[in-house]
C-alpha cells in the first residue's frame, strides 16, 4: 500500500489542530470614594487579589462594595463589618460553587452586622467574584452593579426597595401610573439590607456572566447611582479605570448637590 500511495501521489496528511481558546481578558481595576456633604465617610470597599496577577489567576479577583446607611447610627461600623466578614470568606476559600459561597457569605455577614451593631444599624452590600473571564455577583440593598458592553450600560443587579413593590402594585391598576408609584414617600426605603438578623431577600447570579473585550463593570454607591445618568457612567466606564474613576468623581461633584452622600466606586474593565 505504501509503494500505491507513492505511485498515486495520496498523501497522508494529519487532521487540522482545534483553535487555540482565546485567553480571558485581563483585568484591570481602580477605585475613587469620597465624602460628598456629609460630616462623615459611611462607606468601605476592597479589592482583594487586584494588584497580584499569580493571585488573581490563581483565586479570582473579589469586590466588595457597602455603603453603611447614614440615617442609623454606626453606619460606618456596619459597612466595615460587613466588608471584613466577606473578606475573611473569600481568604479562607469560597471552593467551586460560588453562588452558594456568596450567598452564604453575604447571609452570615449580615448576622454579623446584625450582632456588632446590637441591630441598630445597617449597610448595603455588593460582591462580584471574577475569574476566568467568569463573573458572579450578589448584592442587598440599593448599591449598584453596572455593566458596560457595546455602547450601552446595564444594571446587572435588582435593587431592594420598596419601589420595587410599588411597581407590583401599579400592575394591578388602571390605568398604570409609573410616577404614582415613584412619587410615594416611601420608594426609596430599603426592604433588605445587612444588618437583618435573617435577611429577606438578595440578589444573586446563579449562573455566570462571560465577560468580553471592552466590557467594564463600575460597582458603586447610591452616592454615584442615584446622581449620574446612565450616559454619564457610560463616559466614565468607557475610559481605562483611573481615569474613569476621575472622571466620575468630577461630574459627581459637578453636580453641586448641596445633599451629596458619600460616593464610592470601583470601576473594573477588560482588557
Amino acid at each position: 500500500m505504501g509503494l500505491l500511495d507513492r505511485l498515486l501521489g495520496r498523501k497522508k496528511t494529519a487532521p487540522p489542530a482545534p483553535p487555540e481558546p482565546d485567553p480571558p481578558p485581563v483585568i484591570l481595576a481602580a477605585n475613587v470614594q469620597g465624602i460628598g456633604g456629609r460630616e462623615a465617610q459611611e462607606d468601605s470597599f476592597a479589592l482583594l487579589n487586584a494588584t497580584n496577577p499569580e493571585a488573581m489567576e490563581r483565586e479570582g479577583l473579589f469586590v466588595v462594595l457597602a455603603d453603611g446607611m447614614g440615617g442609623l447610627s454606626g453606619g460606618r461600623a456596619a459597612s466595615q463589618v460587613a466588608v471584613e466578614e466577606l473578606c475573611q470568606a473569600f481568604r479562607a476559600g469560597p471552593g467551586a460553587d460560588i453562588p452558594a459561597f456568596l450567598e452564604t457569605a453575604v447571609r452570615e455577614a449580615s448576622r454579623a452586622v446584625f450582632r456588632a451593631c446590637d441591630g441598630r444599624s445597617g449597610s448595603t452590600l455588593t460582591a462580584v467574584h471574577l475569574k476566568d473571564g467568569l463573573l458572579h455577583w450578589v448584592s442587598a440593598g440599593d448599591s449598584a452593579i453596572f455593566l458596560s458592553r457595546n455602547g450601552g450600560v446595564f444594571q446587572l443587579n435588582r435593587e431592594h426597595t420598596y419601589l420595587n413593590i410599588l411597581y407590583g402594585e401599579e400592575l394591578d391598576r388602571d390605568p398604570i401610573c409609573r410616577q404614582r408609584a415613584e412619587c410615594h414617600p416611601d420608594a426609596q426605603r430599603l426592604t433588605a439590607f445587612v444588618g437583618m438578623e435573617e435577611l429577606p431577600d438578595l440578589d444573586l447570579s446563579l449562573r455566570p456572566l462571560a465577560l468580553l473585550r471592552g466590557d467594564a463593570l463600575l460597582l458603586c454607591s447610591d452616592g454615584i447611582s442615584g446622581v449620574l445618568s446612565p450616559a454619564e457612567l457610560l463616559e466614565a466606564m468607557s475610559l481605562p479605570p483611573a481615569e474613569g474613576c476621575a472622571l466620575i468623581e468630577t461630574m459627581v461633584l459637578e453636580k453641586r448637590l448641596t445633599e451629596q452622600d458619600n460616593y464610592t466606586g470601583v470601576l473594573i474593565a477588560c482588557r
